[in-house]
């Protein structure tokens, strides 16, 4: 009985030996399923899992391009300002990965009042609170 305690835990031990010893599989993702649309704002998020930092670009209809790095194994989201209103797509880019998608997303309308007021709750520490959820 002991010694198949023992063969048992050494077999375990070499195991997971082998399954650290394997190569991973560097790969970048876009965490949120579908960009955020907000007001006139569109909101992407991307999370890399990548040995080395990325370059990724975004483009939304009416916007020009934004271009961002991610760190080594960080997470990065973009606002992209200026983002005409309605139905659209999000062409999000991280070259020499998989991530090249095009993304639906719903862009509202401007509205100063709730503008004004996002800006005095992210001011005061509290974008939680904001109602453009870009700005969250």
């Amino acid at each position: 009985m002991r010694r198949n305690m023992i063969r048992t835990g050494l077999a375990s031990l070499a195991a997971a030996g082998a399954v650290a010893a394997l190569p991973s599989i560097a790969s970048a993702e876009v965490v949120t399923p579908d960009p955020i649309g907000g007001r006139e704002r569109v909101k992407v998020t991307v999370i890399s899992t990548e040995p080395m930092p990325l370059n990724c670009t975004v483009s939304v209809k009416g916007a020009p391009p934004v271009t961002f790095q991610v760190a080594l194994g960080g997470r990065q989201s973009v606002v992209i300002p200026q983002v005409a209103p309605g139905p659209g797509t999000a062409h999000v880019v991280c070259p020499g990965t998989t991530v090249n998608r095009d993304l639906p997303v719903d862009v509202d309308l401007a509205n100063p009042a709730l503008d004004a007021i996002d800006s005095v709750f992210i001011s005061a520490g509290s974008s939680g609170l904001a109602t453009d959820p870009t700005l969250r």
